[in-house]
């Protein structure tokens, strides 16, 4: 019989990113762990993970992920996109005084393709141009892209404002309104709530 697809977040790293372990029953889904394997693998508790995926490639999303992958032999998934991107992003990353993370290789995932859970990939650039939100049952992750009151930087290389513009939009047209949001850092809000009231991106942008 199958239950209820459940997301618990796990607060990573020095800057704070949400890590998210989306269960159902023993299986379960790591999406972007950004540091701190052990606290995630506390999270996992011996259950089986099918697949660690990334919303997109900035070190704070994905410290963690050879870890978890060398631990539980769970493949990798994150958009081509920001896979080309990944030298500049190790770049980017020792700039700001941090390690690059080392990465295993890839599946790709692309707009349509449904992972495992029967997560479901919407490809939303502009705060990278690999950046997906994954959909499941009433809630979506949106990475770095959509925030409670705010949305994703884009000065970062592969930024692109208009394209983050156009993605949350998207988000906006096509998500219910109760479907929650589980952003990359900070609290979760709703797609109605955003869609309302965010200052950055409101709905009246988007027609």
């Amino acid at each position: 019989m199958l239950g209820v697809v459940r997301v618990e977040t796990v607060v990573v790293g020095p800057l704070s990113t949400n890590a998210y372990v989306i269960c159902n029953n023993d299986s379960c889904v790591v999406v972007d762990p950004g540091d701190e394997a052990w606290k995630i693998m506390r999270v996992l508790r011996g259950r089986r993970v099918l697949a660690v995926i990334a919303t997109h490639l900035h070190f704070d999303h994905v410290g963690a992920v050879r870890d978890i992958v060398e631990l539980t032999g769970a493949p990798f998934m994150v958009h081509r996109l920001d896979w080309e991107l990944r030298d500049k992003y190790a770049e980017l990353a020792m700039s700001w005084g941090f390690k690059a993370p080392a990465l295993p290789e890839p599946t790709f995932v692309d707009e349509g393709f449904t992972a495992p859970l029967g997560l479901r990939i919407m490809h939303t650039p502009g705060h990278s141009p690999g950046s997906i939100s994954i959909i499941g049952d009433g809630f979506v992750l949106t990475g770095d892209t959509l925030f409670s009151g705010s949305v994703g930087r884009t000065d970062l290389p592969g930024g692109d404002d208009e394209a983050l513009i156009a993605s949350i939009c998207r988000l906006y047209r096509e998500l219910p309104r109760d479907f929650v949001v589980y952003p990359g850092h900070g609290p979760p809000t709703t797609i109605g709530e955003e869609a309302e009231n965010n200052p950055v991106v409101p709905q009246d942008l988007c027609y």
